[in-house]
């Protein structure tokens, strides 16, 4: 049986990324409580680019009319829902495995973005937010 090595780093982001959705569940709206049920948390990817940052997020199933997206001068909060189907009942299914339910997701970035430049697009199952640096593209 092969040892397997530790890998710090992959230990590291993985603790983060727990780290970052109990934070963010703290952050839920006390107006807007969420179920019981509701563990879905989006994956998503962050990076910066020459202009500012990018931030994608995998939302499949989800309306863009249930996606909420807020910006300020350091930080992109997106909220939403992604909804069970409709007309199912639950003793009719044999597996669910698909997480659904309310949604919040908090980025912050190193420099300050221009929050009423944002763009988003919602292709594909995929939330596109591009965040302009305030200031302009850095070289």
């Amino acid at each position: 049986m092969p040892l397997r090595r530790p890998d710090p780093l992959r230990d590291l982001l993985t603790l983060q990324e727990r780290m970052n959705r109990l934070f963010e569940q703290s952050l839920a709206r006390l107006d807007e409580p969420v179920p019981a049920y509701a563990h879905f948390s989006p994956a998503a990817d962050v990076f910066e680019t020459t202009e500012g940052y990018v931030v994608e997020l995998e939302l499949p199933g989800v309306r863009d009319e249930d996606v909420e997206i807020v910006a300020d001068e350091r930080r992109l909060f997106v909220r939403g829902v992604r909804r069970q189907l409709e007309g199912l009942r639950p003793d009719g299914f044999h597996r669910v495995e698909r997480a659904h339910g309310a949604f919040n997701r908090h980025f912050e970035f190193p420099a300050a973005i221009d929050p009423d430049a944002v763009r988003a697009t919602f292709e594909d199952g995929v939330l596109r937010v591009e965040l302009p640096r305030r200031g302009g593209p850095h070289e």
